[in-house]
């Protein structure tokens, strides 16, 4: 008997008292925080003309990379499909002397880079963006993320997400053998 007039009382209270709360969190078709996105679709595109820089420093154009087939890889040390996709490409790289490799830091310092580098097996450039330019005109938004670019610059295709050693190989094969 206690307990029905206790559950009985109390929800009288609850409903009589303060005002009352709307359960919508938000107005339809309005988003209240960010969500996650996709990458900007690019295959198509041509490889931007940007400033980048190496783990010593030095100024490197983006287009220096153009005149033989790329694979271009955007990682950070703390991603972990990175972290596991990494030594495919190290290994890849040294089987195809005749495509460069390129990998891309978009969060660390080059110190970081360059353990990681040493870490992972890195055998190939390590390139940074000190004013976006590349991660923003590539609409780059998820790590890891590879374009495959052909030997005039123009990006043939792109992947978001960690690649395994067989996809790389497959792509490899798709886009830059005869």
């Amino acid at each position: 008997m206690v307990l029905a007039i206790s559950a009985v009382g109390g929800w009288v209270w609850s409903n009589t008292s303060g005002t009352k709360v709307d359960a919508v969190l938000t107005t339809p078709g309005e988003v209240p925080y960010p969500s996650l996105d996709t990458n900007e679709p690019v295959v198509g595109k041509q490889l931007p003309v940007a400033q980048l820089t190496d783990l010593d420093g030095k100024a490197i154009d983006l287009q220096s990379f153009v005149g033989s087939p790329l694979v271009l890889n955007f990682w950070y040390s703390t991603c972990e499909p990175c972290r596991r996709e990494i030594p495919a490409f190290a290994q890849a790289h040294t089987a195809h002397s005749d495509i460069q490799f390129v990998g891309f830091n978009m969060n660390d310092s080059p110190e970081m880079a360059k353990a990681f580098g040493e870490k992972y097996g890195i055998n190939y450039p390590i390139v940074f963006d000190q004013s976006g330019t590349v991660i923003r005109e590539l609409g780059i938004v998820t790590a890891p993320s590879t374009l495959f670019i052909d030997s005039e610059g123009n990006i043939v295709d792109q992947v978001a997400g960690e690649i395994s050693a067989d996809k790389l190989a497959s792509l490899i094969t798709q886009w830059f053998t005869s």
